[in-house]
């Protein structure tokens, strides 16, 4: 295998439509030194949708760009989507990096769109207005633990064609840098060629580890797989990242069966060579903490690390299910992201601008003090 994730369903939960406790889905501001949660001092242009022709495939690849309006040039990010999620997705994160100095292209790979199906299945049926308790529970979002990500269990199914294919699709939109200018004027002055970084979230996450390319300095995988024999990977296939990366999960971060949980997931960042490595493990968060958005499939009580001989994070520690309301988990799904959005933003600082600060930033006691219930490791 060459270089070398696990997938996420974007599906956007709806929270009760009786008055939220304002104080618990009050915007989430987390700032540390230089660094905010907030969104950055760029405006934001978006192209929603551009075309891009592979000749060689006899393929066109839609692809999604977002690029600060002020000044530049600006490094470049390729975000990889998770398996059957869509470019226009991961909005908020994308926003976030891009408000903060880059340009952002989103390609929309052949499985987008294939959950949507799924996600109209999973969703609880109302009952009719006539069968309605008259005094009815609290409302908010109640849904069983899911103990796998289906996401991903269909993504088990695809084998090299897929994963080849989507790899194709990220040197496309590398390839294609120059057109993307001529043709869209206002990217013209804004592409920094000398310094692209890639990321990817689940099976994103994959292809960005797979690509092998001389033009990426740096790459985000989040929600990344650990060995699988179902996916071709063993602890060597990570042998051969030399590339700086960020590997990024959550303690709720499943993948398609019980054994791969956030232990499994960081077997990637265990299995790659030393330098300019980090794994950031945040509590409680899910596939979906990080596409900002909340998914039907994965929602479940918070868990946290128990203390365990077997390493410093140890095994997931069982929490009653418990009834929550809709505003507390929305609320611990801001702080959680608030976390993500901050340690990428770092990241892809430091080693596409190098930025000093930034990597002051990513050292383990100085984050972790900054972040409750984050943990990096960096080696």
């Amino acid at each position: 295998m060459k270089r070398i994730g696990t997938v996420c369903i974007l599906i956007l939960a709806a929270c009760s439509s009786s008055a939220p406790n304002q104080s618990a889905i009050a915007p989430v501001t987390l700032s540390i030194g230089n660094y905010s949660a907030d969104m950055g001092p760029s405006p934001v242009g978006v192209i929603p949708s551009a075309m891009l022709h592979d000749a060689a495939r006899n393929k066109d690849v839609e692809v999604s760009i977002e690029y600060p309006t002020r000044g530049g040039p600006f490094p470049i990010i390729v975000f990889s989507h998770g398996y059957g999620s869509s470019n226009r997705a991961y909005e908020p994160l994308i926003s976030y990096w891009t408000s903060n100095g880059y340009v952002c292209i989103r390609p929309a790979h052949a499985d987008a769109g294939a959950l949507r199906d799924s996600a109209r299945e999973a969703m609880p049926a109302q009952p009719p207005s006539n069968q309605r308790r008259r005094n009815p529970q609290p409302q908010g979002i109640i849904i069983p633990m899911q103990p796998r990500n289906p996401a991903e269990e269909i993504w088990d199914k695809e084998r090299e064609p897929q994963w080849r294919n989507r790899v194709l699709d990220l040197k496309l939109v590398l390839d294609s840098l120059g057109d993307l200018e001529r043709n869209f004027p206002e990217l013209q002055d804004k592409m920094d060629r000398t310094r692209i970084g890639v990321g990817g979230h689940g099976y994103g996450a994959f292809t960005a580890l797979m690509l092998s390319d001389p033009r990426v300095r740096a790459l985000v995988a989040m929600s990344p797989p650990g060995p699988s024999a179902n996916r071709g990977l063993t602890a060597q296939s990570f042998a051969g990242l030399k590339l700086p990366v960020m590997f990024m999960t959550g303690t709720n971060d499943r993948g398609g069966n019980e054994s791969e949980d956030f232990n499994w997931r960081r077997q990637a960042f265990e299995n790659s060579p030393a330098g300019d490595k980090y794994f950031v493990l945040i509590d409680s968060a899910r596939s979906s903490s990080f596409t900002g958005q909340v998914s039907i499939f994965d929602l479940q009580p918070p868990a946290t690390p128990a203390q365990a001989p077997t390493g410093p994070y140890g095994q997931i520690q069982p929490v009653p299910q418990q009834q929550q309301r809709g505003a507390v988990v929305f609320g611990n799904d801001r702080r959680i992201f608030a976390i993500i959005k901050i340690a990428s933003l770092a990241f892809e600082d430091t080693y596409l601008k190098n930025d000093n600060s930034a990597r002051d930033l990513l050292q383990p006691q100085k984050f972790e003090g900054a972040f409750t219930g984050a943990h990096l490791t960096a080696k």
